[in-house]
């Protein structure tokens, strides 16, 4: 059987991006999707910062206080 993509539920997807914020000369543009245990995501774009590693830092830092309920964080660069 053939089923198709499943994607995130409207109710079960958040986006806490600050759209307003600009990029430093330099730095690199990040966003993140946060995965919870409870099948929720959560999205937060425009991370600056100079490598992937402090991008994750401070989304580590960002969602802190749900560090028990976050089954993955994914870091990805834009372009």
């Amino acid at each position: 059987m053939i089923q198709s993509d499943k994607r995130p539920v409207q109710s079960d997807f958040a986006n806490i991006t600050d759209y307003s914020k600009q990029c430093p000369d330099g730095a690199r543009k990040f966003f993140a999707f946060v995965h919870f245990t409870d099948d929720s995501t959560c999205l937060w774009s425009n991370i600056f910062s100079f490598n992937r590693s402090f991008a994750l830092m401070l989304a580590i830092e960002k969602f802190g206080d749900f560090l028990g309920y976050i089954s993955s964080i994914i870091i990805h660069e834009q372009d």
